[in-house]
């Protein structure tokens, strides 16, 4: 049987409702028996309590279109759906060229699936907010306890471990940097003096001054940050990175800069981004990458861009070594390949990421042909015997 989303929701449907023919009993049989993970998803359709909105997202063949309609329904609050995502080691994952979603609900310690070792004192807990804040004067201060405190002389800066805020000085300041240093396996929020937002991703650094100058804002950045730009028309505000530079006035944008090439994503707004005598203006929804002197634009997936900035690991043909290194950063993990690991082969999939690393990697062991082995802080991947 030809396996088509749109039809096996309806088979599953008329199931539910005991509304099947002999040949439709025959079929979704045929799909049972194809694949044990098959019957769970079935299982987990006769616990939902919200039955005809999940079957209406599993038709879906467009990806994209599917990933709206579930944030859609994570914003309402549907019962289904945070059983959905928050369950034990709940998963979406789009399989094959068709993007199958699929429902999964197992326990990351006591599944079946043998590809995944990891013992329950094993596992790794997902990124915490945190981070060290280096002043100008060298300073260091550590970003990670809940009392919110004055950091600075000035007492501009204050902050704890879940965000700094930078306020806005009646007095002069001088044109002095500090440095934001958020490391692997943690993440942090900042609010500037302008009153722009800053989420900043694990390992990433960001300069800032503790006051713009008149003519211009401009931050430095090292890593992956999303920005929300308070719009001040006669003051530009410039996000430099790797020979960049991203310039707006108000808007909603993305910066990956983790590897030498550097991809802004815009959410909302325009921008204009600069690499030598190169310029660009991007508008919603489209991206820019610059890698050495070449400088591109073109229509932006903004459900994988901006994935992280929604607590979402998004693999959409992704590579595993692009794959282990989110992972590196997120758990703080080292990560090698043993044997013979195809490391440009694509795969996809989903899941939250504030869960535990042995739930994301039960998800990536049902879309791949790998297994994973974590010990302490090291994470093996193979290839299946």
């Amino acid at each position: 049987m030809k396996e088509n989303t749109g039809h096996i929701a309806g088979l599953i449907q008329k199931f539910l409702n005991g509304q099947l023919t002999e040949e439709e009993q025959e079929q979704l049989d045929a799909w049972l028996n194809n694949n044990s993970q098959n019957k769970k998803f079935l299982e987990s359709f006769r616990e939902a309590k919200h039955i005809e909105d999940d079957l209406a997202i599993f038709r879906q063949l467009d990806a994209n279109k599917a990933w709206k309609k579930l944030n859609e329904k994570k914003g309402k609050g549907s019962r289904s759906f945070k059983r959905w995502s928050l369950g034990m080691a709940a998963s979406i994952v789009f399989l094959m060229g068709s993007y199958i979603l699929w429902r999964v609900a197992l326990s990351p310690l006591e599944s079946e699936n043998k590809q995944v070792a990891i013992s329950k004192k094993q596992d790794v807990e997902p990124a915490t907010s945190g981070a060290v804040l280096v002043l100008a004067d060298g300073t260091k201060v550590s970003l990670n306890d809940d009392s919110t405190k004055n950091l600075a002389k000035n007492n501009n800066l204050i902050g704890n471990s879940n965000e700094l805020v930078v306020k806005k000085s009646e007095q002069p300041i001088p044109l002095q940097y500090n440095l934001l240093i958020v490391p692997k396996a943690s993440f942090y929020k900042m609010t500037l003096a302008d009153g722009t937002k800053v989420w900043v991703n694990a390992l990433s650094q960001l300069k800032f001054p503790a006051q713009f100058s008149a003519k211009e804002r401009r931050v430095i950045l090292e890593g992956e940050a999303y920005f929300e730009v308070s719009p001040k028309r006669d003051q530009p505000f410039i996000v430099e990175s790797k020979g960049n530079e991203i310039e707006v006035l108000g808007t909603h944008f993305n910066i990956n800069a983790y590897s030498d090439q550097v991809r802004t994503t815009l959410a909302e707004g325009r921008v204009e981004v600069r690499q030598n005598d190169q310029l660009v203006e991007l508008h919603p929804g489209e991206y820019a990458a610059s890698y050495k002197d070449n400088l591109i634009k073109g229509k932006a997936d903004l459900a994988h861009d901006l994935a992280w900035h929604n607590n979402e690991f998004y693999f959409k043909k992704e590579t595993i070594k692009n794959i282990a290194h989110q992972l590196s950063r997120w758990y703080g993990l080292d990560v090698t390949f043993r044997g013979n690991v195809q490391l440009d082969k694509e795969y996809t999939g989903s899941i939250e990421r504030d869960v535990k690393l042995s739930q994301v990697l039960e998800m990536l062991s049902y879309v791949s042909d790998l297994k994973f082995e974590v010990e302490g802080k090291k994470l093996i991947i193979a290839t299946r015997t």
